[in-house]
């Protein structure tokens, strides 16, 4: 009876133990591999919901950090992300309707993250590792540092002279992050979330040089953030031919899917002539976005603003003008802005250009009417027969216009104020309902709530 008892004991026991263990190592999320180089970080800023996962349980630490999610994550931190907002921001382009007001207010009131010197605060722009350094050095106590500690660094010299110093002060302080590369410090590429995770872990561990007026003085209960699902999937058709026309609607957004292609129109007249690298080019939706069931995406006068990263010439044996252009933001109405990553889809290489047979065919047109008049009439006034002559002049002058219109230079490239262009979007973008609430005129069909993950 006691081997029994004593069997059944040490099984009761391995049970209770396999229990724990798998309790302990079962997470959340699955996209992030035990052996995984900031794991447990991960692990720590999840588990504390200073970082929350996305609507399918992902984490997804090669996503880049918008400014306004870095705040959060940050308030979270600091024990911050829950105390009373006593003022307003005054950034011109940050409203009450403004996802993650309440972050950028507080951050505002407690002074940890500043604006930019145009008066706004650019929520959605991702954050970049300098700017990271920047806010761990605002934020920690003063120290003596020297900036010969970013000559280990390869790259120190990417460094913008306002942000040596502050980075000394986050390397002194351990709060940066270089990886994979212990050499390099990759100053202005914008932060994935790994990296917020390691930097963000490693500050709750040193809150004691954090200045007491960027933390909180006791503890403050994080919010749990909302749970996203979709309510539906629903399809464009601006373009028929676009690989993708899927909208995923969520509770929180609406995202569109990569893929998808639309058309807008130019603001103004252009001539690659007059324009040079670097120039932004304005475009708008001419009317509403809607989808085929009936969901506002995009209201009409919304506008896209596009980056020329290459502008070649026209050249000779008609190579007509090439102009590369980078969408890269959308701007509503009511002045809420979003990033909107696209290219122009006017041919295969995605480039603004002129119809590589539209001069050519220009010059067979006026070579055969010259061709037939030269040759036509004097045949007909000498033998009677301007048949002949014309049968002879109109092929001879198109063929010599066909050859000068390819052995000329080519021609620029031109557009008309409203003259619609083909975008296609290069990555996913997500708008959240406050931004499109205010304009939505339909009343689309209640939906039943469902737990699907965001696609």
């Amino acid at each position: 009876m006691n081997i029994r008892k004593n069997l059944a004991a040490i099984f009761f026991s391995f049970a209770l133990l396999l229990t724990s263990i798998s309790t302990a190592i079962a997470k959340d999320y699955t996209d992030v591999p035990d052996d995984y180089w900031a794991a447990e970080e991960i692990d720590d800023v999840v588990t504390k919901k200073i970082i929350p996962l996305y609507g399918d349980n992902t984490y997804r630490p090669l996503e880049k950090v918008p400014r306004v999610e870095w705040t959060g994550m940050l308030l979270r931190a600091l024990g911050l992300s829950e105390a009373p907002i006593t003022s307003e921001p005054d950034y011109s382009d940050v409203t009450t309707a403004t996802y993650g007001y309440p972050y950028i207010a507080r951050s505002d009131q407690f002074g940890l993250i500043y604006g930019y010197t145009d008066g706004e605060f650019k929520p959605q722009r991702f954050i970049t590792k300098v700017e990271t350094a920047s806010i761990m050095s605002h934020i920690t106590k003063d120290t003596e540092v020297n900036t010969a500690v970013l000559d280990q660094f390869a790259d120190s010299a990417q460094i913008p002279d306002w942000g040596r110093i502050p980075f000394s002060k986050a390397i002194k302080y351990g709060l940066y992050v270089n990886y994979p590369l212990e050499t390099e410090l990759n100053p202005n590429r914008e932060l994935n979330r790994a990296e917020a995770a390691v930097l963000l872990a490693r500050l709750m561990k040193a809150l004691s040089i954090v200045e007491d007026q960027y933390k909180a003085a006791d503890e403050t209960p994080v919010p749990e953030e909302p749970k996203e699902y979709v309510l539906s999937v629903e399809h464009l058709d601006d373009y028929k031919l676009a690989v993708v026309d899927r909208v995923s609607i969520t509770n929180l957004r609406r995202i569109i899917l990569a893929k998808n292609v639309f058309k807008v129109s130019f603001v103004e007249p252009f001539n690659s002539t007059k324009h040079q690298i670097g120039d932004v080019i304005p475009f708008y939706f001419k009317k509403d976005v809607v989808t085929k069931e009936g969901t506002l995406i995009i209201p009409a006068n919304t506008k896209l603003y596009a980056t020329i990263e290459e502008l070649r010439d026209k050249r000779w044996i008609n190579k007509n003008a090439e102009v590369y252009l980078h969408f890269t933001k959308m701007v509503f109405p009511n002045g809420n802005e979003y990033p909107f990553i696209a290219r122009v889809l006017n041919n295969q290489e995605g480039v603004l250009m002129e119809n590589k047979w539209l001069k050519p065919l220009e010059y067979t047109v006026a070579g055969a009417a010259i061709g037939g008049a030269a040759i036509g009439l004097p045949i007909g006034e000498a033998n009677d027969r301007s048949g002949d002559g014309m049968a002879i002049g109109f092929p001879t002058g198109a063929g010599v216009g066909l050859l000068t219109g390819f052995l000329t230079p080519g021609v620029n490239y031109k557009a008309r104020a409203n003259e619609d262009v083909l975008v296609e979007l290069k990555v996913d973008c997500s708008l959240y309902n406050d931004y499109v609430q205010q304009y939505t005129t339909t009343t689309t069909t209640t939906t039943t709530t469902t737990t699907n993950p965001v696609e």
